[in-house]
């Protein structure tokens, strides 16, 4: 499992993929099954779809 956080590099962030598990900061988990690079002015935002239902933003 991979935990993801605002401090995680982007070399971190860009490597997830889908299959994979990963877990944020504050407790939501789950796998990935779908990974969206959003850049936005000076920051990049990274969607995480999770398989069984939310998603995990990390903004940086």
């Amino acid at each position: 499992m991979k935990k993801l956080t605002k401090n995680s590099s982007e070399e971190d962030l860009e490597n997830v993929k889908a299959g994979d598990t990963i877990k944020d900061d504050t407790g939501k988990q789950g796998e990935v099954a779908a990974v969206e690079i959003l850049n936005r002015k000076s920051e990049k935002q990274y969607y995480y779809k999770l398989k069984n239902d939310g998603t995990i933003l990390v903004i940086k």
